[in-house]
């Protein structure tokens, strides 16, 4: 009888540590995803110049994307016990990114979008890495929907800049 009390204690202590890193992971690329969106949007409604068109309904796809996932990976947080960060105070500590955008012409705006894209790529394939022992399947189901969907902006974004 303490022989399995133990094993279950120590099953409940991993599933409840599984469940705070599947938290925090999606807790990252929640912030990060409304991070993107917001200087998705900004290139959206700013870019000017040869390729406005093309980036402008390109950003505008994008932005579509990322609000629908936002809601997405906060629901999962919910679902798995957690409290979805809701505040721009959290967004912005929790985020990987910057909103911040240093760019003057078209292809510094496309070259910024590429480089935070490569950024929660990276985050997202070491979160599926590290809840690759988890038995939530679900979480990693969501990380690995965005991690399909940036890589098609990576590749989308590089050909616009001919990379």
């Amino acid at each position: 009888d303490d022989i399995q009390m133990i094993g279950r204690c120590i099953g409940m202590e991993r599933t409840e540590r599984m469940r705070k890193t599947s938290e925090e992971i999606l807790g990252n690329v929640l912030a990060t995803t409304y991070t993107l969106l917001i200087k998705t949007q900004n290139i959206h409604w700013n870019v000017t110049g040869s390729k406005f068109s093309s980036i402008h309904l390109l950003t505008d796809e994008q932005n579509n994307n990322l609000y629908s996932a936002i809601d997405v990976i906060a629901e999962r947080i919910r679902m798995i016990g957690g409290k979805s960060p809701a505040t721009f105070d959290e967004i912005k500590t929790l985020s990987s990114i910057s909103d911040k955008l240093d760019a003057s012409s078209q292809d510094d705006m496309i070259a910024a979008l590429l480089q935070d894209h490569e950024t929660i790529r990276a985050t997202l394939v070491s979160g599926i890495k590290e809840l690759s022992d988890s038995d939530d399947f679900g979480t990693v189901d969501v990380l690995t929907s965005r991690l399909s969907y940036h890589d098609k902006i990576i590749w989308m974004l590089g050909s616009t800049l001919e990379r």
